[in-house]
């Protein structure tokens, strides 16, 4: 992983560990060892030790356009036929939920709309006063860390990220603006021109400055093979300069696994299958779920043992097609 990349998972980690104590964010829940060699698997060697699959989507399914990874609709098809619990998890907050799994099903993976739960709709929870978000100190809040609902209504917001995303913004009846009255910014997508960056700074820097992170990925892979910088990224570049309090939303924070949990049935085996260990992975032991990474997308394979260690997470299988 890039040092930047493996800097940001770290701090996730410690913001969790913060909120939830250090036994719950370790993964003490199931024990996982970084010692435990995991073993490499087909999904028809461990689809009868599961009732609900979740997948990640861009990294493990598909990537822009109409690519598809191979493998990924073999394990789709496998899946439906065997009547299992299916789950879009992923941490995509450029449109709502309805629109993500048009997007999916357009590149064959039917998933419906309550099947697909993304990071963005926590957004609207969090607006309608639920605590979904885990919240970084601000300059006047005495270094503390928390899970809490918001301490006021935001009606705007300066939103960096795909257009579609203003749609996620107005589900939570947040008006995406150039000059917002409240001093908050949205993230989705690292889409900041330097202007952009320097006008963020300058709102979030006002006092009662909040950085929303609807999309805390830091880093992506490329369809051909390359991995680049995300919206995680850029979002931790703008907490740092600015020093503004921030709420994080989606993988690998607790509240996203909780509404996958609630949609399932009570007590089902789940697995979580993704490309990145700082998301997918440490947040599924978050969870109390099993795990599978997809090695070679987001984690590349000759840094996969460093990756691990310098994280301390592990997945429970690396799965290949097959």
């Amino acid at each position: 992983m890039d040092q930047e990349e493996t800097r940001i998972y770290k701090t996730y980690r410690s913001f969790i560990e913060q909120c939830f104590g250090k036994n719950a964010a370790a993964g003490a829940c199931r024990g996982v060892e970084v010692t435990v060699e995991p073993p490499v698997v087909t999904l028809s060697e461990i689809l009868d030790c599961y009732d609900a699959f979740c997948f990640d989507g861009y990294g493990t399914l598909y990537n822009r356009g109409d690519f598809v990874y191979p493998g990924a609709m073999e394990w789709y098809r496998s899946l439906r036929a065997a009547g299992k619990h299916l789950r879009l998890v992923t941490n995509a907050a450029s449109n709502t939920d309805g629109f993500l799994a048009v997007d999916a099903a357009v590149r064959g993976f039917d998933f419906t709309e309550t099947e697909t739960i993304s990071s963005g709709s926590l957004l609207a929870e969090l607006t309608a006063g639920k605590s979904v978000g885990v919240f970084d100190r601000g300059p006047d809040e005495n270094g503390a860390v928390n899970c809490r609902c918001l301490d006021r209504e935001i009606h705007q917001a300066y939103y960096i990220g795909r257009d579609t995303g203003v749609n996620v913004l107005a589900r939570a009846e947040i008006a995406a603006v150039e000059e917002p009255c409240d001093p908050v910014v949205a993230v989705s997508s690292y889409t900041a021109t330097a202007e952009m960056f320097e006008h963020a700074v300058e709102i979030l820097r006002r006092p009662g400055g909040l950085l929303l992170v609807l999309n805390p990925d830091a880093w992506a892979p490329k369809i051909d093979g390359s991995r680049s910088a995300v919206s995680g990224t850029l979002a931790e570049r703008l907490r740092v300069t600015s020093g503004c309090r921030t709420c994080y939303l989606g993988k690998p924070f607790p509240a996203i696994w909780d509404k996958v949990r609630e949609s399932l049935p009570e007590g089902a085996r789940v697995l979580m299958i993704g490309d990145t260990l700082g998301t997918d992975v440490y947040g599924a032991q978050l969870a109390g779920f099993d795990s599978a990474l997809v090695v070679g997308r987001n984690v590349p394979a000759e840094s996969l043992q460093e990756d691990e260690a310098a994280l301390n997470v592990r997945p429970d299988y690396y799965l290949v097609p097959g």
